[in-house]
């Protein structure tokens, strides 16, 4: 069973994070530096260059999703338990990294730990990608 951590992708190194004002919904930014291992910042420019590059939102799924391709990642459909349902993520298998898209976040399970701002384990895994290195 995933377990949860609460992190915020390393912004807490360049930003406030302590109080409730301080979240700016930069969900895919986290995830990415998550998934990736890269610095938040990195992450952070390099998605802000590509969507200013393309007249674009950095939350946009269109743009998020070129990213990762470009980095290698893989989209996969959604991981479904026996009865065909979409599996919740607190279901998603404990070994591997996933960069998970559910209604309106994304998110990142790394080895059985879900690191996000926000509990979202009882939510469904709507699309996830895996890293070039891993295949489910």
């Amino acid at each position: 069973m995933v377990r949860w951590q609460k992190s915020f992708g390393g912004r807490e190194k360049y930003w406030s994070c302590d109080l409730k004002k301080d979240r700016i919904n930069d969900c895919v930014i986290r995830a990415i530096a998550h998934g990736t291992g890269m610095d938040y910042k990195v992450a952070y420019d390099e998605i802000f260059a590509l969507a200013m590059s393309e007249g674009n939102m950095p939350n946009n799924p269109k743009l998020w999703e070129k990213y990762l391709k470009s980095l290698g990642w893989t989209k996969n459909s959604p991981m479904k338990n026996g009865r065909g349902r979409k599996l919740r993520l607190t279901n998603y298998p404990e070994q591997g990294t996933y960069i998970v898209r559910t209604s309106g976040h994304l998110t990142c399970i790394k080895d059985g730990v879900l690191l996000d701002s926000w509990d979202c384990r009882d939510w469904c895994g709507n699309s996830y990608f895996t890293p070039p290195t891993e295949e489910v």
